[in-house]
C-alpha cells in the first residue's frame, strides 16, 4: 500500500516536471510568455493575457502602469465604491466569468457604459464586472472589469503551491 503510493507520487512529479520542461521549451521556441490571470481563490483561469486593455476612466482615482501576464503597461486603474471600498481594477475585452446580476447604469466607472456583477464560474468569488455600451458612440462594444485583488498571475500561483510534507518525509 505504501509503496503504491510513492510510486504515484514519483509518476506525477515525473510528469509534472515533463510538462514543467515543454512548458519552458514552448516559451523559449516563441519567445513569448504567457501568464495567465487567475481566480486568486481557486485558480480557475480568468484572463488569456493577449485579452487585457486599456480603457481609461475619467472616474479613477489614481492610474498606472504595470506588467501583468507578461504584458507591460497595462492599466491598473484605483475606484472607489459608494460604500467607501476601493478597487484595483484592470480591463479585458474576454473573461471566463459568470454574470451575476441585472445590469445597472448607477455608479458606473465607465461612462456611457452599464456594468454587471461578475464572479468566478467555479468557486463563485466576486471577480469584477462586465461593462457594456449605452450609446453609439463608445468602444469597445463591451469589455471585462477585473478586480486585480481578487485574481493572481499563473507565475505567482506556483511560487504558493506547497507540497505537504508527508510528500517530502
Amino acid at each position: 500500500m505504501w509503496n503504491s503510493s510513492i510510486s504515484k507520487l514519483v509518476k506525477f512529479l515525473v510528469l509534472l516536471f515533463i510538462a514543467y520542461l515543454l512548458d519552458k521549451t514552448v516559451i523559449a521556441s516563441t519567445g513569448e510568455y504567457i501568464d495567465y490571470i487567475l481566480c486568486r481563490n481557486c485558480g480557475h483561469e480568468i484572463i488569456h493575457p493577449y485579452h487585457l486593455i486599456q480603457m481609461p476612466s475619467k472616474l479613477a482615482h489614481r492610474q498606472r502602469n504595470d506588467t501583468i501576464g507578461g504584458r507591460n503597461e497595462t492599466l491598473i486603474q484605483l475606484f472607489k465604491n459608494p460604500d467607501g471600498v476601493y478597487f484595483e481594477v484592470i480591463t479585458a475585452t474576454k473573461a471566463n466569468v459568470t454574470e451575476t446580476s441585472q445590469s445597472s447604469d448607477l455608479m458606473t466607472w465607465f461612462p456611457g457604459y452599464i456594468w454587471t456583477i461578475c464572479v468566478c464560474p467555479m468557486c463563485l468569488k466576486h471577480i469584477g464586472w462586465k461593462y457594456q455600451m449605452t450609446t453609439s458612440e463608445n468602444k469597445p462594444l463591451s469589455f471585462y472589469g477585473i478586480i486585480l485583488a481578487n485574481v493572481l498571475q499563473e507565475s505567482e500561483a506556483e511560487s504558493i503551491i506547497h507540497i505537504p510534507r508527508a510528500y517530502t518525509s
